[in-house]
Protein backbone atom coordinates (compact mmCIF):
# COMPACT_ATOMS: atom_id res chain seq x y z
CA UNK A 1 0.00 0.00 0.00
CA UNK A 2 1.19 3.39 -0.52
CA UNK A 3 2.10 6.11 1.67
CA UNK A 4 0.05 8.91 2.03
CA UNK A 5 0.78 12.21 0.43
CA UNK A 6 2.09 14.54 2.72
CA UNK A 7 -0.89 17.03 3.06
CA UNK A 8 -0.18 21.03 3.28
CA UNK A 9 -1.94 23.67 5.61
CA UNK A 10 -4.40 24.96 3.42
CA UNK A 11 -4.73 28.14 6.15
CA UNK A 12 -1.10 29.15 5.40
CA UNK A 13 0.03 31.74 3.44
CA UNK A 14 1.19 30.78 0.24
CA UNK A 15 4.64 29.97 -0.01
CA UNK A 16 4.09 28.82 3.51
CA UNK A 17 4.80 25.33 4.91
CA UNK A 18 5.04 23.57 7.91
CA UNK A 19 7.06 20.59 7.89
CA UNK A 20 4.96 18.08 10.95
CA UNK A 21 7.94 15.49 11.40
CA UNK A 22 10.90 18.23 11.84
CA UNK A 23 8.46 21.13 13.85
CA UNK A 24 9.67 23.68 11.10
CA UNK A 25 8.59 26.33 8.93
CA UNK A 26 9.29 27.03 5.61
CA UNK A 27 9.28 29.75 3.22
CA UNK A 28 9.29 29.17 -1.01
CA UNK A 29 10.44 32.01 -2.92
CA UNK A 30 8.18 32.04 -5.81
CA UNK A 31 10.68 33.81 -8.28
CA UNK A 32 13.92 31.33 -7.25
CA UNK A 33 11.73 28.04 -5.67
CA UNK A 34 14.14 28.55 -3.32
CA UNK A 35 12.75 27.23 0.15
CA UNK A 36 13.81 29.40 3.00
CA UNK A 37 14.13 27.54 6.61
CA UNK A 38 12.44 30.19 9.10
CA UNK A 39 13.37 27.50 11.85
CA UNK A 40 11.72 26.50 15.23
CA UNK A 41 9.34 29.97 15.34
CA UNK A 42 5.61 29.94 16.54
CA UNK A 43 2.94 30.01 14.13
CA UNK A 44 2.21 33.44 13.83
CA UNK A 45 5.33 34.69 13.93
CA UNK A 46 6.05 32.32 10.49
CA UNK A 47 2.75 33.76 9.05
CA UNK A 48 3.57 37.27 10.05
CA UNK A 49 7.16 36.87 8.20
CA UNK A 50 5.50 34.59 4.78
CA UNK A 51 2.62 37.81 4.26
CA UNK A 52 5.86 40.49 4.45
CA UNK A 53 7.90 38.12 2.42
CA UNK A 54 4.99 37.68 -0.53
CA UNK A 55 4.55 41.49 -0.58
CA UNK A 56 7.77 42.37 -0.82
CA UNK A 57 7.78 39.85 -4.15
CA UNK A 58 4.80 41.60 -5.24
CA UNK A 59 6.40 44.75 -4.34
CA UNK A 60 4.16 46.44 -2.06
CA UNK A 61 6.19 45.77 0.73
CA UNK A 62 9.66 45.23 2.27
CA UNK A 63 10.07 43.22 4.95
CA UNK A 64 12.83 43.36 7.71
CA UNK A 65 13.07 39.52 8.70
CA UNK A 66 13.24 37.93 5.40
CA UNK A 67 15.13 40.66 3.41
CA UNK A 68 18.21 39.25 4.04
CA UNK A 69 17.71 36.13 2.37
CA UNK A 70 15.82 36.98 -0.53
CA UNK A 71 18.50 39.16 -1.56
CA UNK A 72 21.87 37.51 -2.62
CA UNK A 73 23.31 35.92 0.74
CA UNK A 74 26.38 36.69 1.81
CA UNK A 75 29.22 34.07 1.03
CA UNK A 76 30.49 33.28 4.02
CA UNK A 77 27.67 31.14 5.68
CA UNK A 78 27.47 29.24 8.87
CA UNK A 79 28.00 26.29 6.94
CA UNK A 80 31.38 28.01 5.47
CA UNK A 81 32.81 28.32 8.71
CA UNK A 82 32.21 25.41 9.90
CA UNK A 83 34.23 23.66 7.67
CA UNK A 84 37.25 25.75 8.78
CA UNK A 85 36.17 24.64 11.69
CA UNK A 86 36.52 21.42 11.48
CA UNK A 87 40.17 21.80 10.73
CA UNK A 88 40.82 23.39 13.25
CA UNK A 89 39.68 20.56 15.86
CA UNK A 90 41.59 18.09 13.96
CA UNK A 91 44.85 19.90 14.57
CA UNK A 92 44.16 19.06 18.18
CA UNK A 93 44.57 15.62 17.60
CA UNK A 94 41.49 14.67 19.47
CA UNK A 95 40.89 10.79 20.74
CA UNK A 96 38.66 9.23 17.49
CA UNK A 97 35.04 8.70 19.62
CA UNK A 98 35.71 12.33 20.51
CA UNK A 99 35.89 13.55 17.02
CA UNK A 100 32.91 11.45 16.17
CA UNK A 101 30.87 12.93 18.72
CA UNK A 102 31.89 16.61 17.72
CA UNK A 103 31.23 16.16 14.14
CA UNK A 104 27.50 14.47 15.44
CA UNK A 105 27.16 17.66 17.01
CA UNK A 106 28.78 20.02 14.53
CA UNK A 107 26.35 18.27 11.47
CA UNK A 108 23.62 19.52 13.82
CA UNK A 109 24.98 22.81 14.27
CA UNK A 110 24.94 22.81 10.55
CA UNK A 111 21.28 21.99 9.84
CA UNK A 112 19.81 24.59 11.97
CA UNK A 113 22.50 27.35 11.32
CA UNK A 114 23.92 26.17 7.99
CA UNK A 115 22.82 28.88 5.29
CA UNK A 116 22.91 31.65 7.67
CA UNK A 117 25.53 33.87 7.20
CA UNK A 118 27.48 33.71 10.19
CA UNK A 119 27.81 37.46 11.16
CA UNK A 120 24.03 37.22 11.84
CA UNK A 121 23.70 34.80 14.14
CA UNK A 122 22.27 36.00 17.65
CA UNK A 123 22.03 35.09 20.96
CA UNK A 124 18.13 34.67 20.58
CA UNK A 125 19.02 32.25 17.67
CA UNK A 126 21.08 30.16 19.75
CA UNK A 127 18.61 29.88 22.81
CA UNK A 128 16.11 29.28 20.93
CA UNK A 129 18.04 26.09 19.32
CA UNK A 130 18.88 24.93 23.07
CA UNK A 131 15.82 25.54 23.99
CA UNK A 132 14.01 22.68 22.06
CA UNK A 133 16.41 20.39 23.32
CA UNK A 134 15.94 21.67 26.77
CA UNK A 135 11.95 21.37 26.26
CA UNK A 136 12.32 17.74 24.92
CA UNK A 137 14.15 16.37 27.93
CA UNK A 138 17.99 16.64 26.12
CA UNK A 139 19.55 18.75 28.88
CA UNK A 140 23.18 16.49 28.12
CA UNK A 141 22.85 17.30 24.45
CA UNK A 142 21.60 20.92 24.98
CA UNK A 143 24.82 21.10 27.21
CA UNK A 144 27.42 19.20 24.58
CA UNK A 145 25.77 21.26 21.63
CA UNK A 146 26.38 24.79 23.86
CA UNK A 147 29.63 23.78 24.47
CA UNK A 148 30.44 22.99 21.09
CA UNK A 149 29.16 26.45 19.47
CA UNK A 150 31.14 28.55 22.39
CA UNK A 151 34.07 26.75 20.86
CA UNK A 152 33.26 27.74 17.35
CA UNK A 153 32.22 31.52 17.36
CA UNK A 154 35.18 31.71 19.77
CA UNK A 155 37.94 30.28 17.19
CA UNK A 156 36.04 32.95 14.37
CA UNK A 157 36.40 35.40 16.65
CA UNK A 158 39.93 34.47 16.63
CA UNK A 159 40.46 34.47 13.15
CA UNK A 160 38.54 37.84 12.68
CA UNK A 161 35.18 37.27 11.70
CA UNK A 162 33.01 38.36 14.43
CA UNK A 163 33.67 40.86 17.48
CA UNK A 164 31.28 38.61 20.01
CA UNK A 165 30.75 35.29 20.96
CA UNK A 166 26.64 35.03 20.69
CA UNK A 167 26.38 31.55 22.45
CA UNK A 168 28.29 32.98 25.35
CA UNK A 169 25.39 35.11 27.30
CA UNK A 170 23.04 31.73 27.02
CA UNK A 171 22.07 29.80 30.18
CA UNK A 172 24.15 26.33 30.69
CA UNK A 173 21.74 23.57 30.84
CA UNK A 174 22.07 21.14 33.75
CA UNK A 175 21.93 18.06 33.34
CA UNK A 176 19.50 15.26 35.48
CA UNK A 177 22.10 12.50 36.64
CA UNK A 178 19.48 9.60 36.34
CA UNK A 179 21.85 6.28 36.59
CA UNK A 180 21.34 5.55 40.31
CA UNK A 181 24.39 5.11 42.53
CA UNK A 182 26.12 2.30 44.02
CA UNK A 183 26.87 1.96 47.29
CA UNK A 184 29.11 -0.07 49.05
CA UNK A 185 26.87 -2.72 50.27
CA UNK A 186 25.78 -3.51 46.50
CA UNK A 187 28.92 -3.72 44.88
CA UNK A 188 29.97 -6.10 48.08
CA UNK A 189 26.92 -8.47 46.79
CA UNK A 190 27.77 -7.70 42.92
CA UNK A 191 31.24 -8.19 43.50
CA UNK A 192 30.34 -11.73 45.68
CA UNK A 193 28.54 -13.18 42.44
CA UNK A 194 31.65 -11.99 40.02
CA UNK A 195 33.34 -15.15 41.24
CA UNK A 196 31.10 -17.45 39.00
CA UNK A 197 31.54 -15.67 36.15
CA UNK A 198 34.77 -16.11 35.04
CA UNK A 199 38.59 -15.76 35.96
CA UNK A 200 38.72 -12.05 34.97
CA UNK A 201 35.59 -10.70 35.54
CA UNK A 202 36.51 -10.30 39.80
CA UNK A 203 39.93 -9.22 38.83
CA UNK A 204 38.33 -6.45 36.47
CA UNK A 205 36.07 -5.00 39.55
CA UNK A 206 38.72 -5.01 41.79
CA UNK A 207 41.49 -3.24 39.48
CA UNK A 208 38.52 -0.71 38.57
CA UNK A 209 37.79 -0.31 42.43
CA UNK A 210 41.08 -0.25 44.00
CA UNK A 211 42.91 2.69 41.20
CA UNK A 212 39.93 4.31 40.37
CA UNK A 213 40.40 4.33 37.14
CA UNK A 214 37.47 4.00 33.81
CA UNK A 215 36.90 1.10 32.13
CA UNK A 216 38.93 2.43 29.09
CA UNK A 217 41.85 1.89 31.45
CA UNK A 218 41.06 -0.73 33.13
CA UNK A 219 40.96 -3.01 29.72
CA UNK A 220 44.46 -1.84 28.62
CA UNK A 221 46.54 -2.55 31.88
CA UNK A 222 49.59 -3.91 31.17
CA UNK A 223 51.68 -6.05 32.79
CA UNK A 224 54.84 -4.26 31.11
CA UNK A 225 52.91 -0.69 32.53
CA UNK A 226 54.43 -2.23 36.21
CA UNK A 227 57.87 -0.62 36.78
CA UNK A 228 59.87 0.43 40.01
CA UNK A 229 56.94 -0.23 42.35
CA UNK A 230 54.47 1.67 39.71
CA UNK A 231 51.49 1.11 37.46
CA UNK A 232 51.99 3.50 34.96
CA UNK A 233 48.82 4.64 33.05
CA UNK A 234 47.81 6.80 30.31
CA UNK A 235 44.52 7.28 30.31
CA UNK A 236 42.21 7.02 27.26
CA UNK A 237 39.74 9.78 27.88
CA UNK A 238 42.26 12.74 28.72
CA UNK A 239 45.45 11.75 27.82
CA UNK A 240 46.43 12.60 31.28
CA UNK A 241 49.29 10.38 32.98
CA UNK A 242 49.83 8.41 35.96
CA UNK A 243 51.32 6.39 38.36
CA UNK A 244 49.96 4.55 40.93
CA UNK A 245 52.36 3.08 43.86
CA UNK A 246 51.61 -0.69 43.76
CA UNK A 247 50.61 -0.24 47.60
CA UNK A 248 48.17 1.41 47.25
CA UNK A 249 45.25 -0.13 49.46
CA UNK A 250 41.94 -0.03 50.00
CA UNK A 251 40.86 -0.25 53.36
CA UNK A 252 37.63 -0.77 53.07
CA UNK A 253 37.60 -3.81 50.73
CA UNK A 254 40.95 -5.39 52.10
CA UNK A 255 42.51 -5.10 48.72
CA UNK A 256 46.00 -4.15 48.12
CA UNK A 257 47.13 -3.15 44.10
CA UNK A 258 49.98 -5.65 43.98
CA UNK A 259 48.10 -8.66 45.53
CA UNK A 260 45.47 -7.80 42.43
CA UNK A 261 47.96 -7.51 39.90
CA UNK A 262 49.61 -11.03 41.21
CA UNK A 263 46.10 -12.55 40.91
CA UNK A 264 45.72 -11.09 37.26
CA UNK A 265 48.80 -13.46 36.11
CA UNK A 266 47.21 -16.91 36.90
CA UNK A 267 46.96 -18.25 33.94
CA UNK A 268 47.30 -15.59 32.22
CA UNK A 269 49.98 -15.82 28.88
CA UNK A 270 49.27 -12.34 27.53
CA UNK A 271 50.55 -8.57 28.77
CA UNK A 272 47.52 -7.64 29.02
CA UNK A 273 45.58 -8.21 33.16
CA UNK A 274 42.53 -8.46 32.17
CA UNK A 275 42.31 -11.41 29.98
CA UNK A 276 39.92 -14.39 28.93
CA UNK A 277 40.99 -18.10 28.16
CA UNK A 278 37.85 -19.13 27.00
CA UNK A 279 36.43 -18.54 23.95
CA UNK A 280 32.90 -17.45 24.20
CA UNK A 281 30.23 -16.68 21.59
CA UNK A 282 32.69 -16.03 18.69
CA UNK A 283 35.15 -13.69 20.47
CA UNK A 284 38.45 -15.62 20.59
CA UNK A 285 40.64 -15.83 23.94
CA UNK A 286 42.56 -12.82 24.58
CA UNK A 287 42.34 -9.30 26.32
CA UNK A 288 38.70 -7.87 26.87
CA UNK A 289 37.59 -4.72 24.64
CA UNK A 290 35.56 -2.28 27.47
CA UNK A 291 32.33 -2.78 26.20
CA UNK A 292 32.61 -6.59 27.40
CA UNK A 293 33.54 -5.40 30.75
CA UNK A 294 30.31 -3.20 30.56
CA UNK A 295 28.40 -6.28 29.68
CA UNK A 296 29.86 -8.85 32.41
CA UNK A 297 29.05 -6.39 34.76
CA UNK A 298 25.58 -5.72 33.96
CA UNK A 299 25.31 -9.53 34.08
CA UNK A 300 26.64 -10.02 37.05
CA UNK A 301 24.53 -7.50 38.87
CA UNK A 302 21.65 -8.62 37.54
CA UNK A 303 22.11 -11.92 38.82
CA UNK A 304 23.19 -10.77 42.30
CA UNK A 305 19.55 -10.38 43.42
CA UNK A 306 20.49 -6.97 44.24
CA UNK A 307 17.20 -4.60 43.25
CA UNK A 308 17.36 -1.10 41.17
CA UNK A 309 15.35 1.19 39.48
CA UNK A 310 15.13 1.50 36.03
CA UNK A 311 18.40 3.06 35.68
CA UNK A 312 20.75 0.73 37.49
CA UNK A 313 24.13 1.80 37.38
CA UNK A 314 27.41 0.66 35.30
CA UNK A 315 30.71 -0.67 36.09
CA UNK A 316 32.31 1.87 38.88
Amino acid sequence: MANRPVRYDANLPRNLTFRKRDKLYSWRNPITGQEVSLGRVARKDAVAQAIEANNYIDQNYLPSTLLEKIKDVPTFTVSAWLERYVVILERRELKPNTMKVRKNQISTIKEEFGRIPLTSITTKDIAEFLEYYIVCDKKSMASGLRSVLLDIFREAIVEGHIDRNPAEPTRAPTPKVKRERLVMEQFVAIRERADTHSIWAPNAMDLALVTGQRREDVAGFKFSDVKDGLLFITQEKTGHKLAIPLDLKLEIMGLVLQDVIDRCRINNPSDFMIYSPVRNGGRKPGPLRPDALTQAFADIRDLSGVKFGPNPPTIP
